[in-house]
């Protein structure tokens, strides 16, 4: 298993980190061994759509750096997080694209 450690700090002020599996070959989804937000949430082995909103404001971190925010974070406490939630917000977003995209006829 081949992991990359990233963050993603967006512009409302959340932040997340990531613990992503770069051997995984699938082009649409990214698998994700696990990942925690700044409020505590935390989830484990997922698979998420490539989400390209969140690209420009995420960047990597040394193995080293993303331990040290998961205890700064840990101690906050941990929730675990809702992924049919997730699901949610990455369909809608999908969806919103694909009438963006779509000509106008009359």
């Amino acid at each position: 298993m081949n992991l990359s450690y990233l963050k993603t700090n967006f512009p409302n002020g959340r932040s997340r980190i990531l613990m992503r599996n770069l051997d995984d070959a699938n082009t649409e989804l990214h698998h994700f061994i696990f990942v925690l937000d700044d409020h505590g949430q935390l989830w484990v082995d997922v698979f998420w759509p490539i989400d390209e909103d969140a690209e420009p404001y995420t960047a990597s971190l040394t193995e080293k750096q993303f331990w040290r925010i998961f205890r700064e974070w840990r101690l906050s406490g941990i929730s675990l997080g809702d992924n049919s939630v997730i699901a949610e917000v990455f369909a809608q977003k999908q969806m919103d694209r694909q009438r963006q995209q779509q000509p106008i006829s009359m």
